[in-house]
């Protein structure tokens, strides 16, 4: 009768320590949980603020780029004169054409 109450007795302090080892796994895992939401939250936050400083970064891309062509054209508006436009357009013509002439010039005699 005794071993029947040992066994009983052990089947019962194996038992409280399942129990008890349950118990802490489950807090445990509230605080993974917990800590699993925090990070959910973050990354959310993150996403929002690198769309944020993406959307700033383009509307200052795009508000230099304007600068840019504003400040060109008045460069371009106030430094050269339809004539000088005129010249260098009949010069880089004339460039092209030379080279052109030059290389059938090349072709041909590389042939002969």
């Amino acid at each position: 009768m005794r071993d029947g109450l040992g066994q009983e007795s052990r089947f019962l302090a194996v038992a409280d320590e399942v129990v008890e080892r349950l118990a802490r796994l489950e807090e445990q895992m509230r605080y993974v949980v917990a800590a699993l939401d925090r990070l959910a939250s973050r990354d959310s936050e993150l996403d929002e603020n690198l769309r944020l400083v993406s959307e700033r970064f383009n509307l200052a891309l795009a508000n230099q780029a304007e600068a840019f062509r504003v400040s060109l054209a008045e460069i371009t508006d106030r430094f050269v004169s339809r004539d000088d436009w005129s010249f260098w357009k009949n010069m880089l013509t004339a460039a092209l054409l030379a080279l052109v002439a030059y290389g059938w010039g090349a072709m041909i005699s590389l042939h002969r």
